[in-house]
């Protein structure tokens, strides 16, 4: 985000120094907080967060309304992936040891805990401005079960034998999607924004958040070590995601069906395989259709952004989403 227009810039200055007040803030016991500090120090992108403060702007608020809540997403973010980390047994994140590896499980477990706590107080903060505050945290708490039924989903997919291709669309949709539509509904909240002002960032965010997971899936099978993750690490673990499912759909040569039964049959398949799953999603058209489907949701999330009338913070929003999109690596 080197290139980011100068106020995306200041917005994320706002954020890193509320983050570091938190931890400023919160230190003893060590055992407890460390860890946090561990996985604020490795940085990120902090897109949900800048959804936040941009969607409130937009809507007509002072950016800095929204920054305590905007961490708190963040917050949010990083304990889902916490969790997560520890129920997929996941050794790496970012480059660098996940928290229950360089610690245990319990600690792992407990910090995320604590930082739901210290997101709630930060929530506090940002809902205080707003017209109506429980709007604002109604936004938040369905946000998190929306993320913890589509956890559930991705969990359940592993034990069963057969998914569809709208049951996944379903799954990404609350575990990736929703959380992005909470952070741009947080700030129109903190914002007092009107309901069609509301509904059309929650319709931009949702767009954006599937088109981001598709390309995700895309580039975890085709983008290599460049994209910081294991080539075909999804092939790995067996995950069931959109291309395998319209490639298992799809599949009529003995050898398709053949390595689609061996990934199903052993929930994943070796790295010596990994070229024939990217070979066979190419011959089958479904990574065209997937690049497809990720244009296709991107366009209609811009629509729905542009009905809000143009302003800084509109242009941000959409520089941000651009960014996302854009990503070959």
């Amino acid at each position: 985000m080197s290139a980011a227009p100068a106020r995306l810039l200041h917005h994320r200055t706002a954020i890193e120094t509320t983050i570091g007040r938190v931890l400023q803030t919160y230190g003893q016991p060590a055992s407890l907080y460390d860890p946090v500090r561990y996985l604020f120090d490795a940085g990120g992108k902090r897109i949900r967060p800048l959804l936040v403060t941009l969607a409130a702007e937009a809507c007509g608020a002072p950016f800095d309304h929204a920054v305590p809540a905007a961490v708190a997403v963040e917050l949010l973010h990083t304990f889902t992936l916490v969790h997560d980390d520890i129920m997929d047994r996941s050794a790496l994140r970012r480059g660098r040891p996940t928290v229950h590896m360089k610690w245990n499980d319990s600690v792992a477990i407990l910090s995320g805990d604590v930082m739901m706590g210290l997101a709630m107080r930060l929530l506090e903060e940002s809902a205080q401005h707003a017209p109506r505050p429980l709007d604002v945290i109604s936004a938040f708490s369905t946000g998190l079960i929306d993320v913890c039924d589509g956890q559930a989903l991705d969990m359940e997919f592993q034990e069963r034998s057969t998914v569809s291709e709208d049951e996944y669309m379903e799954m990404i949709t609350k575990k990736t999607a929703k959380l992005l539509e909470m952070s741009v509904a947080i700030g129109a909240s903190i914002a007092g924004a009107p309901d069609h002002h509301v509904a059309a960032l929650r319709a931009f965010a949702l767009g954006i958040g599937v088109a981001f997971q598709m390309q995700d899936d895309i580039l975890d099978l085709t983008g290599g070590d460049a994209f910081g993750k294991t080539p075909g690490g999804d092939v790995l673990e067996g995950k069931k995601t959109w291309l395998m499912l319209a490639a298992q759909r799809r599949a009529t040569q003995v050898e398709h069906i053949t390595l689609i039964g061996e990934f199903f049959a052993n929930h994943g398949l070796p790295q010596d395989r990994i070229a024939d799953v990217q070979s066979m999603c190419d011959e089958l058209g479904v990574l065209n259709d997937a690049r497809h489907l990720v244009e296709a949701h991107t366009t209609q999330a811009f629509h729905h952004l542009h009905s809000l009338a143009s302003s800084d913070a509109r242009h941000d929003l959409e520089f941000l989403a651009r960014s996302l999109m854009q990503r070959t690596t």
